[in-house]
């Protein structure tokens, strides 16, 4: 199975390839990375801690390119782990982000490729640890046609071929095709309303235990952009007709804000209450990759093959000084599975962020992130807290390493457990800008 989901990024990044990119329109960024690791209880055992010492390897990189022709933005990063002692197995781990339109007819034709290769649990109720880890690639690719039915008024369809893989998890595997409908009103220079209607069609390779399924959504959503403001509001209903003949359906909210007072300061927040599952959300997820990755794209949620409910709502505030970077954010999430109500999850919890240059080439940075999960079906909960602590190097214009400190703490029921944990890790990194 590790081979179909790596053979499916392949793909990926063969049509990429065939696409026309133009050399010296195209930007290459990457870093290079090596490390060591210690860690005092690696399997966040609350009874018998158990030690790893671990050397790493990483490349990260982003490509991206803007011409008339083609708009492309890929981030990914791969990362290899020799386990030099402790209980764990050495292994290749990766993760792709990115998207890439091609405009065949310039404003009239284009293809697109999106494509989401991301970390994820195997068993949410073991600790996260390579050993418990698995590829989820879901590969999304397809025409679109644009109408320009008058200066203020335009359409868009879309096709998209969408398949979805797990090395681990096979009733995730699924092909669908959707297709989507936009009607596009340009209220003024700064406003957009659109109307939306979009359906598709889930096909799961073992649908014995996954439901074959069609869905449906229709809303209307409005932009605003303004110098300092930022606002979009979507309304709608979801649809969901399963195989077997039942059906569930849900209104569809979301919501987003940005607000940048000054140079210093910016406030987003983002709310959602829609039908979604695991593919849907991955494609969702995709977004703009601006920086080298220096960790590999994971997510806590346990793959699942059944739609779900969910309520989520972030918030963060960014201050900028000269010398200063500073995040404060809070979110929350429900989770609720319509088949399989034992993975219902709600998460919530606030982190901190802060970053102080002590010198023109030494920067001292911290973090610390709290959060509680709880598991209605299991009547379980777990309170996790991570406090972390690092000095950052810059030798030369490409030559940096860092030593960083993490400490994690858990408080758990049943089968989590209570427990600690400590990492201290040691890099050197090149970059080539």
């Amino acid at each position: 199975m590790a081979i179909r989901t790596a053979r499916l990024s392949v793909l990926a990044t063969a049509i990429l390839a065939t696409l026309p990119f133009h050399a010296g329109a195209v930007r290459i960024d990457y870093s290079i990375d090596a490390g060591f690791e210690r860690d005092d209880n690696v399997l966040m055992s609350p009874t018998d801690p158990q030690d790893s010492n671990a050397l790493r390897a990483g490349l990260g990189f982003v490509l991206a390119e803007a011409t008339s022709t083609v708009q492309a933005n890929v981030g990914g990063r791969v990362e290899y782990w020799n386990y030099v002692d402790g209980p764990q197995t050495n292994g290749l781990e990766g993760s792709l982000t990115g998207r890439l339109d091609w405009f065949i007819v310039p404003q009239a034709f284009s293809f697109t490729v999106e494509d989401s290769l991301e970390m994820r649990p195997i068993d949410r109720f073991v600790p996260d640890t390579s050993d418990n880890r698995q590829r989820v690639n879901v590969l999304s690719l397809g025409p679109n046609v644009q109408f320009n039915w008058s200066r203020a008024l335009r359409g868009r369809a879309e096709l998209r071929w969408i398949d979805t893989r797990a090395a681990e998890t096979d009733d995730i595997e699924s092909q669908r095709m959707a297709a989507t409908v936009h009607a596009i009103r340009e209220l003024n220079p700064t406003s957009v309303l659109t109307f939306s209607v979009r359906g598709q069609d889930v096909d799961y390779r073992h649908d014995i235990i996954a439901r074959d399924h069609r869905r449906y959504d229709a809303y209307a959503r409005y932009d605003q952009e303004l110098r300092h403001l930022g606002v979009g509001l979507a309304a709608g209903y979801s649809w969901v007709d399963y195989a077997d003949g039942s059906s569930a359906s849900h209104p569809l909210l979301r919501g987003r804000l940005t607000w940048a007072p000054g140079p210093r300061n910016t406030v987003a927040a983002e709310a959602a209450h829609q039908l979604t599952d695991a593919s849907e959300s991955a494609i969702a997820g995709i977004g703009d990759v601006t920086s080298v990755p220096d960790r590999l794209s994971t997510a806590s949620i346990t793959v699942n093959s059944s739609v779900y409910e969910e309520d989520r709502l972030e918030f963060h505030w960014t201050h900028h000084r000269q010398r200063l970077d500073f995040t404060l954010g809070s979110y929350y999430e429900r989770i609720d599975f319509l088949d399989d109500t034992a993975f219902d999850e709600t998460r919530r919890g606030v982190l901190a962020q802060v970053s102080y240059r002590l010198t023109p080439t030494l920067d001292l940075r911290s973090y610390a992130d709290i959060a509680r999960s709880e598991f209605p079906g299991l009547d379980l909960r777990t309170d996790d807290k991570r406090y972390g602590l690092g000095l950052a190097r810059q030798w030369s214009r490409r030559w940096s390493g860092a030593l960083h400190y993490m400490h994690y703490r858990r408080s758990g029921d049943g089968t989590f457990g209570d427990a600690r944990q400590n990492v201290w890790y040691l890099s050197v990194t090149y970059r080539n800008h």
